[in-house]
């Protein structure tokens, strides 16, 4: 008698594949050159304010889903000339290469040795890698007080250089 049947078998193996995702943070700027020279456009009249938005600042964040990250910024270095003040303030991200929780910004801020935030609620997000990607940062000098502190002011022999330093922490539950 022949086979009227074939037989099959069938055969398995398998092994544990482990996947983890680490918690991290990185941040950044494009490094655009930020140059303020105060000045007056008009004889009579008192220095004015002068701002540049070319510098952008870039994340990228995994965290866990009840977390939160912040970014705050402070003078590290250097000082602002007397009877000025140098103000900061981030925009919200730019949507063309970014995704995720990009969090909030908190308004402009008078930069000093101190740490303050300029943005928060930042959660699992990424913020783009072109140099016009991420939170556009402006910076504005201004005469402090015209009329109280307005000799205070001096003219300067050499550019005063400023070091600005990011700090993105994890702000806690939210």
């Amino acid at each position: 008698m022949l086979f009227n049947h074939l037989i099959q078998a069938q055969f398995n193996a398998g092994d544990i594949i482990t996947l983890s995702v680490n918690d991290y943070c990185l941040i950044e700027t494009n490094h655009a050159p930020v140059s303020l020279t105060l000045s007056s456009p008009v004889v009579g009249a008192s220095v004015t304010q002068v701002s540049n938005s070319d510098m952008f600042l870039k994340i990228s964040s995994i965290t866990w889903w009840i977390f939160r990250r912040t970014v705050s910024a402070k003078i590290s270095s250097g000082s602002v000339p007397a009877g000025t003040t140098l103000q900061l303030v981030a925009a919200n991200c730019t949507t063309t290469n970014s995704g995720g929780r990009l969090g909030t910004t908190t308004g402009t801020i008078n930069l000093s040795s101190t740490d303050q935030q300029i943005l928060k609620s930042i959660g699992t997000c990424y913020t783009g890698t072109g140099y016009n990607d991420g939170y556009q940062l402006t910076y504005t000098w201004v005469p402090t007080t015209v009329a109280a502190d307005y000799d205070l002011i001096s003219a300067t022999t050499s550019p005063v250089n400023i070091t600005v330093v990011f700090t993105i922490s994890t702000q806690g539950w939210n």
